[in-house]
């Protein structure tokens, strides 16, 4: 056995993040707007989505999607979310940035006190880590989304 055998990560961690991954290794999907990860996202995750889901996008140097982790499953009208929860993964896969997302079952678009606040935490905390926050989307359908990069909160 190797020093890099001895040093690996458990079992149980990858099957976890196994388990989380909606979207992975095998697609590749450079994305260059909000618009675009509203539509891979849609398809991907929400479409079905009865409750509030957030996820992270976890991207390499050219923007391509490498990975999406289910960060947290919520209720009708919310759910919790640390920075930990967004970056131990984006950490552990190597993402060079992370883009954000969740849904509001009930169709606003329009972001909470709490969605932008949870978004210039996770800004922050990106600007730590070295991995930036690029966007945080609030997807509300197919096409129905709000960036918050675009409206200055990250």
């Amino acid at each position: 056995m190797t020093l890099f055998e001895d040093y690996s990560i458990s079992k149980a961690r990858v099957q976890l993040r196994e388990e989380k991954r909606f979207y992975g290794p095998g697609e590749r999907t450079q994305v260059t707007s909000p618009d675009e990860v509203c539509r891979l996202l849609w398809q991907e995750v929400y479409k079905t989505a009865p409750c509030e889901v957030f996820v992270t996008c976890l991207l390499n140097t050219a923007n391509v999607v490498q990975t999406v982790v289910k960060t947290s499953e919520g209720g009708l009208s919310g759910t919790v979310v640390s920075p930990r929860d967004v970056y131990q993964p984006a950490l552990l896969d190597n993402a060079s940035a992370v883009i954000c997302a969740h849904n509001h079952p009930s169709g606003s678009p329009e972001p909470s006190r709490e969605d932008i606040k949870m978004t210039r935490k996770l800004s922050e905390a990106g600007d730590v880590l070295g991995i930036p926050l690029h966007d945080h989307l609030i997807i509300t359908g197919e096409t129905g989304y709000t960036s918050l990069a675009e409206r200055g909160a990250v």
